[in-house]
Parts: C-alpha cells; structure tokens; sequence
C-alpha cells in the first residue's frame, strides 16, 4: 500500500503540475463563471439554468482533462524512460497501475469538489442560498470519470497516446448515446446487425446510468438504491479494466 500510494501521490504531483491542467481549470472555472449572466436568455428559469449548465460545466471540462491527461500517464514515463528506473526497483507493475489510477483519480476529485464549491457561490449569489443536491448530482460523475481513466490507462498498455486519447473520447460518447444503438438494435431488419448492435449495448458501459443532473434538478433526488446499482454497475468495470491492464503491463517487454 505504502508504494501504491507513493506512485499516486508523485502522479498526482506531476499532473497538477502540467500547465494543461491549469488551462483547463481556469477556463472551466471562467465558463461556469459565464453562467451566472444568462438570466437575461433565460426568464424565470435562471436558478434552473445555472445549476444545469454549472454541472454540465463541471463534468464537460473534467472529462476533457482526464481524456488529454490520461492518454500519456504511461507513455510520458516510457519517453523519459523513467519506467526503466521504476521496474528495477521494488515496485511491482500492477502497483504503477493501481498507483497511477488513483493519482490521476485524486486529481480530477479535488478539481470536482473545488468547482463544484466555486458553482455553489454563484447559487448563493444567485438564489441567496446553497443548494448541496448539486454534490450528489455529482456523485454517479465519479463512477463514469473512473471508467474512463480505466479504459485510458488500460489502452494504453499496448497503444499510443493519440490511440488511447481517441479511444477514449470515443468511449464517453457512445456511452452517452448507447440507448440509440438499442433502438437500432430493435428496429434493424438484419440479424448480424441487430446482433453486433446488441453485443455492443450490453458490453460497453452505458454513461446514461451516471447522468442524473436532469433528474435532480427538476424532480429530486433518486432513491437510495439507484445509487447502489450505480456504484456496484461502475465498479465492475473500473475492476476489471484496472485487471485487464495489470495482466498486460506485467507481460510488456521493455526495450
């Protein structure tokens, strides 16, 4: 445990150190900043507004920062060849990928909590009082973020950083738009199709299932066992992926 948390803590330093980060941050901070002069396009619904495009703010620039980060959390110690420093010492490989993940996972959860913090004072600004549900609209968010640092790290055991970045892009928009492939699925006339169609449905991860800021905002919040199905339905994946990427990266040669 002692040098998992070794390795995440220097990934964690390394990343916040990226001046990538902090363009991100600022300019996440700065359009959630925006949203608070809407009002004018937005009669009567600017309390609705703001916590809406606030979260969708926070989830949009997280994402993008785990996407351009997380494609080269392996390959940048392979170009400076450090990772040849790192596998002769006591450090095992799969404790990199445990530690690698939970660095970069820190990361992006300081940098949620923090805008998340920043979205609440323009509420209050806004409403004259703070509204927490914005915190567990995005708690289903922690789950979909950590599929997609999964799936990063664990293509890019055998694939490149544009590769893995593609990769993953690709990921987070099939899984928000998985329910269309469904229904094609239901409504295609030939067999492979609706067959590959829904293989494809039940095997990648459906985002939809961590998307609930609609739901929160305009009806409540969920009932207490969605948020079970949600953690155990993210954890599966974030497991096996974390799984299949250490029975990689152990069998890689380095030369």
């Amino acid at each position: 445990m002692r040098r998992i948390f070794v390795v995440s803590k220097n990934t964690f330093k390394e990343l916040t150190r990226q001046k990538i980060f902090l363009i991100i941050v600022i300019f996440g901070l700065t359009m959630l900043f925006i949203t608070f002069f809407l009002y004018p396009l937005s009669v009567g619904e600017q309390s609705k507004i703001l916590r809406d495009f606030g979260l969708s703010a926070i989830t949009f620039f997280n994402t993008l920062l785990v996407i351009i980060t997380g494609a080269t959390l392996l390959h940048r110690e392979m170009d400076k060849r450090t990772i040849y420093l790192v596998i002769t010492t006591p450090v095992k490989r799969r404790e990199i990928i445990i530690g690698k993940f939970f660095g970069l996972f820190s990361v992006v959860l300081i940098n949620v909590f923090l805008m998340e913090v920043f979205h609440q004072l323009l509420i209050l600004l806004n409403d004259r009082n703070f509204d927490f549900t914005m915190f567990v609209a995005l708690y289903p968010f922690i789950y979909e973020i950590s599929i997609i640092i999964s799936l990063l790290i664990f293509f890019s055991t055998f694939t490149g950083v544009f590769f893995s970045a593609f990769v993953g892009f690709l990921f987070y928009v099939i899984g928000h738009l998985i329910e269309s492939l469904k229904l094609f699925a239901e409504i295609t006339k030939y067999p492979l199709l609706k067959f590959i169609s829904y293989a494809f449905y039940y095997i990648l991860p459906n985002f939809e299932h961590f998307n609930i800021k609609n739901r929160i905002i305009y009806e409540g919040i969920p009932a207490k066992e969605y948020f079970i199905f949600s953690s155990l339905y993210g954890l599966i994946y974030i497991i096996f992926l974390i799984y299949l990427s250490i029975l990689i990266f152990e069998k890689k040669e380095f030369k």
